[in-house]
């Protein structure tokens, strides 16, 4: 999904839905994308041999102060596959668009909405008819909290990622001191950032 600055707020273009990465790609070579978010991890350290970087301790950390789970923040050895695509993608779009960002939308989804939310926070993600009316809440939520116009919420939960991290990329352009910035900074490290 991607958002476009209206004379009312900002408009869904495109989207959600589900895209290869060379569809992805494709879509910000035809468009004037000038910022992306992924959804996973995008940098790694050798040294840091348990696959959670320190970025990772740290939003685990912030993520208990606010009643939300450390399992929400997987090591890169727990996901597999998900870390290998998401810099995959970001090297593939690193030549077109300008800002290629790392961002963990349930944590976005708990920091900007707060612990009122923490119950659809913690479920909407299980895939269940309950689920769907969770993410409807958090989707309706999201929107008003960002000035996103009146957009048919899509009921699963990658979409609600979707938007979520569509609404990263622009803040990070518009509104940065809004975002928790998490750097990963050690030795070693490869790899696209900030998180």
């Amino acid at each position: 999904m991607s958002l476009s600055p209206s004379s009312h707020g900002l408009a869904g273009v495109d989207g959600p839905g589900k895209a290869s990465l060379a569809a992805v790609v494709g879509y910000c070579e035809g468009n004037n994308v000038v910022a992306a978010t992924i959804d996973a991890q995008l940098t790694a350290a050798l040294s840091e041999e348990n696959s959670f970087r320190e970025s990772d301790i740290e939003l685990r950390d912030m993520l208990l102060e606010r009643q939300g789970s450390r399992n929400w923040v997987a090591s890169a050895a727990g996901l597999l596959a998900v870390p290998v695509r998401g810099r995959l993608l970001a090297e593939h779009l690193s030549p077109t668009v300008g800002t290629v960002i790392e961002t963990h939308p349930r944590a976005s989804l708990l920091f900007a909405l707060g612990e009122e939310f923490l119950v659809p926070i913690w479920e909407y993600k299980r895939g269940d008819e309950a689920s769907k009316t969770h993410t409807r809440a958090l989707w309706r939520a999201w929107s008003g909290a960002f000035g996103i116009l009146p957009h048919e919420p899509v009921y699963h939960d990658g979409a609600l990622d979707s938007l979520v991290c569509a609404t990263v990329a622009h803040l990070y352009h518009h509104t940065p001191a809004a975002l928790h910035k998490l750097r990963h900074e050690v030795a070693g490290r490869v790899g696209r950032g900030p998180f």
